[in-house]
């Protein structure tokens, strides 16, 4: 699947505590599905980390930055960072991308 094209992105996310952790799985659950569906998503997967903390991480492979943009326009992504249930602990990318 790789791709020097493709954007590779890492990030490792914490609950702000403001919902429940099985709420906050919720919410990126249904993110992630509204995301996959987006056309320049290759993936998107949110995996648990450590329970007790709230941490998970997030593998995205956009097909482009332009798909990474597209993406953080969304009416469902703004909502999500709007809403703060979590903050960024780490964020790295194969291109440099402002979030």
């Amino acid at each position: 699947m790789k791709n020097d094209n493709y954007l590779y992105c890492t990030a490792v996310i914490q609950t702000t505590g403001k919902v429940p952790y099985e709420q906050l799985v919720k919410h990126l659950a249904e993110l992630s599905e509204k995301t996959i569906a987006e056309a320049g998503c290759i993936m998107f997967k949110v995996v648990p980390l450590e329970k007790a903390t709230g941490r998970f991480a997030l593998w995205e492979i956009w097909k482009n930055q332009a798909a990474f943009y597209a993406h953080h326009e969304q009416t469902y992504t703004k909502e999500f960072f709007q809403a703060e249930l979590d903050t960024i602990e780490f964020f790295e990318s194969s291109e440099k991308v402002e979030l």
